[in-house]
């Protein structure tokens, strides 16, 4: 099982990929199936490891829309024939964004207690 601190770490990678290759215009994103495929992996990744996460984590980030995340990652896994685009589209440019700097806070805070477990 991964830990947290990996899952947070596969968050950020998938952010990452998601900010690099993402076009600014949706029309471009809609004309270019491949690029569709990889924007929609990544933020499926984003959801999977979101979902992931333990449930003592998410509770101590309850400012974190997590229904909404786990929500679209359970479409995208399991309802994958009822993708709006649209959709996918404005999740990776808005709503990843600003899922970001809570990803970073968590990963911090996971960071040191992991290092203080370990330097005791």
């Amino acid at each position: 099982m991964r830990s947290d601190l990996l899952r947070l770490q596969d968050i950020l990678d998938a952010m990452a990929v998601v900010a690099e290759y993402l076009p600014v215009d949706q029309a471009v994103f809609d004309a270019d199936p491949p690029l569709q495929s990889h924007i929609y992996r990544h933020v499926m990744i984003v959801g999977e490891a979101a979902w992931s996460l333990s449930k003592s984590l998410k509770a101590q980030h309850p400012q974190v829309p997590w229904k909404q995340i786990e929500g679209m990652r359970h479409i995208m896994v399991h309802d994958y024939f009822k993708v709006d685009w649209y959709i996918v589209f404005i999740t990776a440019r808005v709503h990843v964004p600003a899922f970001k700097p809570h990803v970073e806070l968590m990963l911090r805070t996971v960071s040191s207690s992991s290092s203080n477990l370990q330097n005791p």
